[in-house]
């Protein structure tokens, strides 16, 4: 799925890593420029994957389709009930969250002592993560299995969610609760479901959900799989496409939908893998596949061979979502790869650059007197020191300014507040207007015994009206932080060219020539782990906030449940003696009431409440930012810091030369000639490897979508 990265990724650290070791390199470069931390950011860059569907949509085959393996159980009564995410690991083995004191237990060995395998890992999450047994659910936080699987390599997670409406209602808070942490989010749907009022309805609120709950635009990270295409035939998988298109329409412009059988994709890799065996194949009665020879007919049984498992899989069509998944994900952490290739090319013409300086200083002295220029050198020293000073404090008054607000007193804390606040006006109207007319007509419907039915199923429609509107109000947010992080970061750059000026008048002032560039004062490199640091918030307190509007709704839920005695002769009689028993009983008119509140409190005194739900929406916004705009801080300081001490390491190995005699001097320019070349083919190699990449990535989209180029 990942695979170009991963080779790209590979090859950044190899080559990384010879550069430390090379003795043609320029340490103090190395060790001045982001490149270390820059790899360490494209060592720990992850990709989170999760898959999201209703019960019986095949969700646990399209996960073993996408792994290779028959790891979860595809047994149509075995539900997920508990988060399960399957990463990477040498050895297989399953670690075990509980809820009641975060306890973990982890589990590597069968009931014998043996090491897992496949099959006996599968007995154990069967066990653990299905709704067979009620209280896992209740026990279990989170189930994290980790394999050896190539597609989890390099920090892929992919993430089991319990099913969408399930009839376990909790099901739904945790997966709305997962959604905002991941990368891209796989919305699984039989061909079956589609046209059904019901569906229609409630993906739509889901797909909302999952849009509001990340900063990408128009729902990139979303991907929709129609399962089953082995099952149903085309004209009923082209009809639930179009079925879904509508269903989307007004939410996702282009959505991304691939058209999929699981099962033969699972059993396809199998197959090519040896995990199972070709007689395997050709006794299920499921799998039939276009005869590769003869498109128009079938074949099936013992006409299947063991090379016809890229047939299997090619017919699956899932290595077309792959691709996309794939592509998609690479591209959001595309910076991680730009800003290491970057930082290389920087520290190899860095290198380059401080030699032929250096060679050309050296010359023209050979003849000079030494003690004259020294004082140079000596004078250029201590106006970059003093500039060095000045540049620093420029910064932290531009980001200070930011966050503290100029002579006017408006700070990045009232521009937050004034931004939510301006929004709450127009949620309390969308909410009122949307949850009032549900409510009006779901109570003309309440008996006593439907009753409490009806009004859980209002508490469901609120908490999801809630929540979307308040992620919409703080997706809104954190688009403004970006930009004002984006004018911010073009401050600094500007701040730092006028600083590159100065440095280059007093090159020119002192030694009569500019340095050629060594290390690039700009900040090119902080915009995409910024950006990245910005989406990882925005994840953290959308859910901190969806958490809080569910606790309102299910609050008016509780304030109607009440005790009352029991009845019957033998309770009054043990009343006598302070024995009674109570039950619980629901009160219709009490919830009705307290339902109506929670509504006027959201809408009707809104201006009562806005300054309460401003500050709770707005505070950890404001938090978040200036902890970003602190990190740009140090990290833009440091960027000016590195290169000023490059420069004056430049300054001060020249003056080592200075006090060498006339053939010292001559054999240090031959060795740093020489040290030139080596480092130009270094550099060579390396840029004909990035264009080899970039060629098979161009000619592979080629190969894609041009028949004729085939």
């Amino acid at each position: 799925m990942l695979e170009r990265f991963k080779e790209t990724k590979k090859f950044l650290l190899n080559y990384t890593s010879e550069l430390e070791k090379s003795k043609n390199i320029d340490r103090s470069i190395i060790e001045n420029s982001s490149l270390y931390q820059e790899i360490d950011r494209l060592e720990k860059g992850n990709f989170k994957i999760a898959l999201v569907a209703p019960f019986s949509a095949g969700k646990s085959t399209f996960i073993n389709s996408i792994i290779g393996k028959d790891l979860l159980s595809m047994d149509i009564r075995a539900e997920t009930s508990v988060i399960t995410k399957i990463s990477y690991s040498d050895q297989i083995k399953i670690q075990v969250t509980y809820f009641e004191n975060d306890q973990v237990e982890m589990f590597d060995t069968d009931d014998f002592g043996n090491q897992l395998t496949y099959t006996t890992c599968k007995e154990i999450l069967k066990k653990i993560t299905t709704v067979r047994d009620e209280k896992n659910e209740e026990r279990i936080r989170e189930v994290i299995v980790y394999c050896p699987l190539d597609i989890c390599r390099d920090n892929v997670e992919i993430i089991d969610t319990p099913g969408l409406f399930s009839r376990h209602e909790k099901h739904e808070a945790i997966t709305n609760n997962i959604i905002p942490q991941v990368n891209a989010v796989i919305f699984m749907i039989d061909p079956d479901s589609v046209g059904e009022e019901h569906f229609t309805e409630k993906i739509r609120n889901y797909v909302n959900s999952a849009k509001t709950s990340s900063l990408e635009e128009d729902g990139r990270h979303i991907f929709f799989v129609i399962n089953k295409i082995d099952v149903f035939d085309p004209e009923d998988i082209a009809k639930a496409r179009h079925e879904l298109e509508q269903v989307l329409s007004g939410i996702i412009l282009k959505p991304n939908i691939h058209e999929v059988s699981a099962y033969f994709g699972m059993r396809g890799k199998q197959l090519l893998t040896k995990d199972i065996d070709i007689t395997e194949v050709q006794k299920d009665r499921k799998i039939k596949i276009p005869d590769p020879l003869d498109p128009e007919y079938t074949i099936a049984g013992r006409l299947i061979t063991e090379e016809n498992a890229v047939d299997i899989i090619k017919f699956s069509k899932i290595k077309e979502l792959e691709k996309a998944l794939g592509e998609y994900l690479q591209s959001k952490n595309q910076y991680l790869i730009t800003d290491v290739m970057s930082s290389i090319r920087n520290v190899l013409s860095g290198t380059i650059n401080k030699m032929k300086f250096e060679i050309r200083e050296v010359e023209k002295t050979i003849t000079e007197d030494k003690t004259t220029y020294i004082k140079k050198i000596e004078a250029l020293q201590e106006e970059i020191e003093s500039l060095k000073d000045e540049t620093l404090n420029n910064v932290r008054s531009i980001i200070n300014k930011k966050i503290l607000g100029g002579t006017s007193g408006r700070g990045l804390d009232d521009e937050i507040y004034d931004e939510v606040g301006g929004q709450l006006v127009d949620v309390g109207k969308d909410i009122d207007r949307e949850i009032f007319k549900k409510w009006t007509k779901a109570k003309q419907g309440v008996t006593q015994d439907n009753g409490e039915d009806i009004v859980k199923s209002v508490i469901l429609d609120a908490e999801e009206i809630l929540v979307l509107k308040i992620k919409e109000l703080v997706r809104t947010s954190f688009i403004f932080i970006k930009k004002e992080i984006s004018s911010l970061i073009s401050d600094i750059q500007e701040q730092l060219d006028i600083v590159t000026e100065k440095l280059e008048e007093a090159e020119l002032k002192n030694l009569g020539i500019k340095m050629d560039t060594i290390s690039n004062m700009n900040v090119d490199n902080l915009v995409g782990s910024t950006m990245n640091k910005i989406e990882r918030e925005f994840s953290d307190i959308i859910v901190g906030i969806a958490k809080d509007c569910q606790d309102k709704v299910q609050g008016a839920y509780n304030s109607a449940i009440y005790e009352v005695k029991k009845g019957g002769f033998i309770n009054w009689f043990k009343g006598l003696f302070g024995k009674e028993e109570y039950e619980e009983r629901f009160d219709l008119y009490t919830f009705k009431r307290g339902l109506d509140r929670l509504i006027e409190d959201l809408t009707e005194s809104m201006q009562e409440q806005v300054f309460q739900s401003q500050s709770q929406i707005a505070t950890p916004i404001f938090h978040m930012a200036q902890k970003i705009f602190e990190d740009i801080k140090t990290a833009s300081s440091n960027i000016a810091t590195n290169v000023i001490k490059v420069k004056e390491n430049v300054l001060k190995d020249l003056k080592k030369e200075m006090y060498k005699n006339e053939d010292e001097k001559l054999a240090s320019i031959g060795q740093k000639k020489q040290k030139i070349s080596n480092v130009n083919v270094i550099s060579q190699r390396f840029e004909e490897k990035v264009l080899q990449f970039s060629k098979e990535a161009f000619e592979s989209e080629l190969h894609e979508q041009s028949p004729v180029y085939q």
